[in-house]
């Protein structure tokens, strides 16, 4: 499985969209990788970044690592299906 947020995408949630969609192309040309790449985990929240713990909060969104939102995700969804 690889992490397309944190190192991958230095911290920067929307970067996670374009790392998968490299994993997906790179699994798709070469059958050595379709064999070991089974997944990839995604930041994902209902709104997109985060918040600070303290003041007034959003309903969801996260108060750890900033996520993609829900309509980024459900982009990117389609695209792993259609890719895979």
């Amino acid at each position: 499985v690889v992490d397309a947020n944190h190192s991958n995408s230095n911290k920067k949630f929307r970067e996670q969209v374009r790392i998968v969609s490299e994993v997906l192309h790179s699994r798709n040309y070469n059958p050595d990788l379709k064999k070991l790449i089974k997944g990839v985990m995604v930041e994902s929240y209902l709104e997109e970044g985060a918040q600070p713990i303290g003041g007034e909060r959003v309903y969801g969104k996260s108060i750890t690592d900033p996520c993609l939102g829900w309509a980024d995700t459900e982009r990117l969804l389609e695209l792993i299906a259609e890719r895979a």
